[in-house]
């Protein structure tokens, strides 16, 4: 069977080598995910670069910057990019289908990066850590990075035996056994941010103890699992047919992408040709959350990014998204954030890169 693509994620890590010409064309190169494999010498490899057992460096051809490895027990590791780009990055991931491993990955970046879907590059805005990928073995992706550019990215492998010694929820145990193999996509939640942040600042002035970055991990690991499988399996088991799930999902990303319009059911309903009452119960099932309420969500997020792009003060970002009272939307914020705009502004414009 072919590889499906679902909306919720899981991550994956990504590198490559780039060849000047006029245009400044990335050249493709590859990386790929072997059983017992340290993604740390597979890119010396693929860099021509010396390794030592836990890092990397760019090639000063495409940057500068390295990977770092740290290493933890039953088949867990984690890898860390930090990195500036001098010329466009394109790489694709090949997860062999003997690795028998899972990778989730995630980017910090100030701009828009690119994957390729069933054959079309389509951009994904990550101002920050919004998105995450979530790929099982016997799987590919590709991904492409901008030029001129701080990055910091984090990823994460694992095996099955990784997750049987920690969790016994039912749904995830059966979801690491895949009939065929996956990749999701999916946004980073607050809770995500927070963990993908705290290990973006590996390396830094602050960084945390061994113990803290394990149990990171282990967090980011069991929201990422939860997410992908427990949450998916609630609608799939309740009976939701294939078509009106697709419906919801396309409803979901017309509010993200329209998070500055006032939400209008009627015509949302009349757009995906569903009843109101049906089309509202349906979204609550499957996202928990309703159609106000995410639109809400929606408005904060697509802030959040306006705020990351350091292109706009906290007035200017809340009316972009729809509001006319700053009051009101500070309130917003801080009710997702944990956090009012304003400091938040703060500290971004006090970090180079969103970290």
């Amino acid at each position: 069977m072919g590889q499906k693509i679902y909306p919720f994620s899981r991550y994956t890590f990504f590198i490559t080598l780039v060849l000047h010409v006029e245009a400044v064309l990335p050249m493709k190169s590859y990386i790929r995910i072997r059983k017992g494999s340290n993604l740390i010498e597979d890119l010396s490899t693929e860099f021509y670069n010396v390794s030592t057992s836990d890092a990397v460096n760019l090639p000063s051809s495409l940057g500068s910057g390295k990977i770092r490895g740290l290493y933890f027990p039953s088949d867990l590791s984690l890898y860390l990019g930090k990195y500036h780009l001098i010329v466009p990055w394109q790489q694709e991931t090949i997860n062999e289908k003997d690795s028998t491993t899972f990778c989730i990955s995630a980017s910090i970046m100030s701009n828009e990066i690119s994957i390729k879907k069933d054959g079309e590059w389509l951009k994904t805005n990550y101002n920050g850590p919004n998105s995450v990928l979530f790929y099982s073995y016997g799987s590919s992706v590709e991904v492409a990075y901008p030029q001129n550019e701080p990055l910091k990215t984090i990823t994460i492998t694992f095996t099955s035996a990784t997750v049987s010694a920690i969790m016994d929820q039912p749904d995830v145990l059966n979801g690491l056994d895949p009939i065929s193999p996956f990749l999701y996509l999916d946004e980073a939640v607050p809770e995500a941010e927070t963990l993908i942040r705290k290990l973006a600042c590996i390396g830094g002035e602050s960084e945390p103890s061994k113990f803290e970055i394990y149990l990171a991990v282990l967090n980011l690991l069991r929201l990422t699992l939860y997410r992908s499988f427990v949450i998916k399996e609630r609608y799939n088991s309740s009976g939701l047919l294939k078509e009106d799930a697709e419906k919801m999902f396309a409803i979901r990303k017309k509010l993200m992408e329209n998070s500055h319009q006032t939400i209008k059911i009627a015509e949302l309903a009349a757009e995906v040709g569903m009843g109101q009452s049906k089309m509202t119960r349906l979204f609550k099932q499957v996202f928990n959350r309703t159609l106000y309420q995410f639109a809400q969500k929606a408005k904060v997020i697509k802030a959040k990014d306006l705020l990351n792009s350091r292109n706009y003060n906290v007035s200017q970002a809340g009316y972009m998204v729809g509001y006319t009272n700053m009051t009101h939307f500070a309130k917003a914020f801080k009710k997702y954030y944990k956090v009012n705009p304003g400091d938040y502004l703060k500290r971004v414009l006090g970090d180079k890169i969103s970290s």
